[in-house]
């Protein structure tokens, strides 16, 4: 074994333990996927930062200069951009290996599953679906065709051959149905319905639901009767939307609404409670088509605005108890009674809440087992 090959086996070892001592991995059918999967062959290059100048760095493992830091850094407890944008957005990247990690353990496995993954991406889950389950019962797809037959070469070269194909996630692939297990590694708006109708009864789906706003939201689904339900993971669980979500407006929103008076008044709630874990995935949940921004006008304190695709926008000065909001809604008084509700519950964590979508398009967000509470989103 040469030196190389010996780093690359301990790198992914400690991984493996770390993932282990952490938690998020609990059985020894993923551990020891993640010990025999070597992430490096999935990403040769990949970029770290944004440093203090907010710009990425490149790492190579074909320069000898960097070898060592690129192996050691590929195995990082870390998502690992791929391609990034202009601007630092990222295209494409390998997820988080502790979030790769507690997905497949919530899909609850047993071997003779068969699964579907939408995002093939690099293809490094694909290959822990592989060691996990068998090639043969593994189907992979991805809207980038480039990066299928990328992801298609490198699972060859480790002697993994599952059903790859450049679709568009939202259609699933029929062709491989029926479905055990669908798990997306990118997010999307909303649970398709195609997902719904390539289901065995009693299939487990699990996806993260885009919102602007963030949150995290990760539904763990189970599928039966036509409808699909289920609570959302205890654990933030955010990708990068499918290549199909248009982007966000909230730059042009905050420039024509430079000047306007608004409606101006207090208000007891703080832009900083979008950070709290379960109040922000529940915010995004009900506020969608809603973003975040932060601006910092000359000489004043920072802003925190809230904008819609539909000119709706607020904003609250850092420390000022006061907002100020305008357009065909408003924008904060959603966001208060979004906390009036959490607060009059207790104050549940995001695990607590749960998602029913039905084969006609509803998606019914709910509260607690007995679902007293719910809210169609």
């Amino acid at each position: 074994m040469s030196a190389h090959a010996a780093a690359a086996r301990d790198e992914r070892e400690l991984l493996a333990a770390g993932l282990e001592a952490s938690g998020a991995l609990r059985s020894r059918r993923w551990t020891g996927a993640f010990t025999t999967v070597p992430r490096h062959v999935f990403v040769p290059r990949f970029y770290a930062g944004p440093g203090e100048d907010g710009e990425y760095e490149l790492l190579d493992g074909t320069d000898p200069g960097q070898r060592e830091r690129w192996l050691a850094e590929a195995y990082q407890d870390e998502p690992l951009p791929t391609e990034v944008e202009d601007g630092g957005a990222w295209r494409s990247s390998s997820s988080q290996p502790s979030l790769m990690a507690r997905m497949l353990e919530a899909l609850e496995v047993t071997g003779g599953e068969r699964v579907l993954e939408i995002g093939t991406g690099t293809g490094y889950n694909a290959a822990l679906l592989c060691e996990g389950l068998g090639s043969g019962r593994v189907v992979s797809i991805d809207i980038d065709a480039g990066l299928v037959e990328t992801a298609r070469g490198r699972l060859r070269q480790l002697g993994y051959s599952p059903v790859l194909a450049a679709a568009d996630g939202a259609a699933g692939y029929p062709a491989g149905a029926p479905y055990d297990r669908i798990i997306a590694t990118c997010s999307l708006p909303r649970v398709p319905a195609a997902w719904l109708a390539q289901m065995v009864p009693g299939g487990l789906i699990m996806v993260n639901l885009y919102r602007e706003l963030g949150g995290g939201a990760l539904a763990l689904l189970r599928a039966g009767d036509g409808q699909a339900s289920g609570h959302f993971a205890p654990f933030f669980g955010g990708f990068m939307p499918t290549r199909t979500v248009p982007p966000g407006t909230a730059i042009e929103t905050i420039t024509a609404s430079a000047g306007q008076d608004g409606e101006r008044r207090k208000t007891a709630l703080a832009a900083g409670m979008l950070g709290d874990d379960a109040f922000g995935m529940l915010a995004a949940l009900r506020l969608p088509g809603v973003q975040k921004t932060g601006l910092l006008p000359d000489g004043e304190p920072e802003q925190a605005w809230l904008t819609a695709d539909d000119g709706s926008w607020a904003y609250q000065a850092e420390g000022s108890g006061t907002v100020v909001q305008g357009g065909p809604r408003r924008l904060w008084d959603l966001l208060e009674e979004a906390h009036r509700d959490w607060d009059a519950l207790g104050r549940p964590g995001r695990g607590e809440f749960g998602l029913t979508v039905t084969s006609g398009g509803e998606h019914l967000l709910w509260c607690g087992d007995e679902r007293r509470h719910e809210w169609p989103i």
